[in-house]
């Protein structure tokens, strides 16, 4: 799986896609408070039922909101 990330002003999107080519998961990656914080959710469930956790750096955050798309 590649997730390529888009920054739109100082945060980072993602969509990861299923081999039918549906969006499988959006990912968000947002700076807040000094931490970074990752949510991962499925389009047909909404935000509310996003997985979610905080980050010290982008990186790490990034790497967080990926692994959640596989667990």
């Amino acid at each position: 799986m590649t997730v390529i990330w888009e920054q739109s002003g100082e945060a980072y999107y993602a969509t990861v896609t299923a081999p039918s080519g549906e969006v499988a998961f959006h990912l968000i990656v947002e700076s807040v408070g000094g931490y970074w914080d990752w949510a991962v959710w499925r389009p047909d469930e909404g935000r509310n039922a996003a997985r979610h956790g905080i980050a010290a750096t982008v990186q790490e955050a990034m790497r967080e909101a990926e692994r959640a798309t596989r667990d």
